[in-house]
């Protein structure tokens, strides 16, 4: 990759993409902010700094999301993990492999993004097809 499409602020992350999105069945589920507890005290509308243990990066998706071909209305998050099994979600949170396209790529009002760089392997696992990712992340 060349230095002039890379800024001083980016990174490549990789990880195993899991698509992890809320039931709406679930009486409260919709309240809290993150799938990874309740103690998350970044407050309303931030995601935690830090992603919990297992986990390599995540991401909230808003609106229609087409290079993720399993996405659904409503919140959701892309969540990359170092190993090969899903992430711990509390109790009303689905988490099934992400199905990505080659062109995947997510802006964040800015301030943050995430490009697929390639798909490295894809592996059959008891949850279906995983996807071992390379992502471009930039922060600003």
């Amino acid at each position: 990759m060349s230095d002039e499409i890379r800024s001083n602020d980016d990174s490549l992350g990789r990880g195993h993409a899991w698509h992890v999105y809320p039931d709406p069945a679930t009486p409260g589920v919709l309240a809290g902010e993150s799938p990874f507890g309740e103690d998350d005290d970044a407050g309303p509308g931030r995601l935690p700094l830090d992603p919990p243990p297992g986990v390599v990066a995540f991401w909230a998706l808003d609106g229609r999301i087409p290079a993720l071909l399993n996405h659904v209305d409503g919140r959701a998050y892309l969540v990359l993990t170092e190993k090969l099994q899903p992430p711990t979600v509390i109790s009303g949170w689905f988490v099934e492999p992400a199905r990505l396209r080659e062109n995947f790529e997510l802006d964040q009002r800015g301030d943050r993004s995430a490009r697929l760089i390639r798909i490295i392997q894809t592996t059959q696992t008891e949850w279906g097809p995983v996807q071992d990712c390379e992502f471009q992340i930039d922060r600003t």
